[in-house]
């Protein structure tokens, strides 16, 4: 299915300037940039389109544009920072060691984790808006579709890097990976050939991703005047986490819980798919009595007619 596209990691080269080469030997003569970011950009920039023709139709004013995109900056450098800490500290539980700081917070050198991302992410941009003093719930409705819409296009990034596969697998759509980007327990060809397929956990979240923000931008199109703010939100965290949590499944790549088949990254979607349905229930007012914070009054007997 995928055998014939083969695309090289690099997209190009820049040249480096001969002073800065002289400064810094270990630059070298090209900065190459990777699809790997190109796509990652792509996806960022077309889930902020979508988010700020959102809150254009919810008529939050040009200052919310403008406060959109300067919080949009700071968000997205502390997704990537949380991300790469998230992915170390994941990777130093299951064994691995780095040599110095720069090989912790080296991004180029690949290992990223979306979930813990998300939560540095969320985070900031919730010390942003309250700073700004702006609608929350707002922010978050048009935030939860664009992360899926942009984490569905930038999956494609981990197809061109030839990562993000799962167990071996006898159906006809699996990848084929070359051996020196195999993870350790699948290196060994004599037990797993070349010629063996991988599942494509990429294209799986990837889909999975897709129909979900075709699937809150309808229902947003159509309860955007009915629901509370914040619901979109909620649906989104369900969808996400639930999602992730099933994704897991093909992820051998992710540290685990001991021998089991728990992994720390499905714990957290896991979690975060609880937090929506309860944030969806408490918008809605559906929430149990015995979790909700709302005293409900005892209804008025109607009068009698005689």
């Amino acid at each position: 299915m995928f055998d014939a596209i083969n695309i090289d990691r690099v997209a190009f080269e820049i040249p480096i300037p001969g002073f800065l080469q002289n400064w810094f030997p270990s630059l070298g003569e090209t900065l190459p940039i990777f699809w790997y970011g190109i796509i990652i950009v792509i996806g960022i920039a077309l889930g902020a389109w979508w988010a700020a023709r959102e809150l254009q139709k919810r008529e939050l004013g040009v200052k919310a544009i403008d406060e959109f995109y300067n919080g949009l900056i700071l968000v997205v450098f502390a997704g990537y920072i949380f991300a790469r800490l998230t992915y170390v500290i994941l990777d130093v539980i299951d064994g691995a060691q780095y040599a110095s700081f720069w090989d912790v917070i080296n991004f180029r050198a690949g290992g990223v984790n979306i979930l813990g991302g998300f939560a540095g992410a969320a985070l900031v941009g919730w010390f942003y808006i309250s700073w700004r003093r702006l609608k929350f719930w707002h922010y978050a409705d048009v935030a939860g579709p664009a992360l899926l819409l942009a984490q569905a296009i930038g999956r494609w990034g981990n197809f061109i890097n030839q990562e993000l596969y799962g167990p071996p697998t006898g159906t006809n759509w699996g990848l084929l990976i070359e051996p020196q980007f195999r993870i350790a327990q699948y290196s060994d060809l004599s037990v797993y050939p070349a010629e063996t397929r991988f599942h494509p956990t990429f294209l799986y979240e990837s889909i999975a991703l897709f129909v979900g923000f075709l699937l809150l931008t309808w229902l947003n199109a159509r309860f955007r005047d009915k629901w509370e703010p914040g619901t979109l939100f909620g649906l989104f965290l369900v969808w996400w986490g639930g999602n992730r949590t099933w994704i897991e499944f093909f992820r051998p790549d992710q540290p685990s819980l001991g021998d089991s088949f728990l992994t720390y990254s499905m714990l957290a979607a896991f979690v975060i798919a609880l937090v929506g349905v309860w944030l969806v229930l408490k918008k809605m007012d559906r929430l149990p009595e015995a979790i909700s914070n709302k005293r409900r009054r005892p209804a008025k007997p109607k009068p009698r007619r005689n």
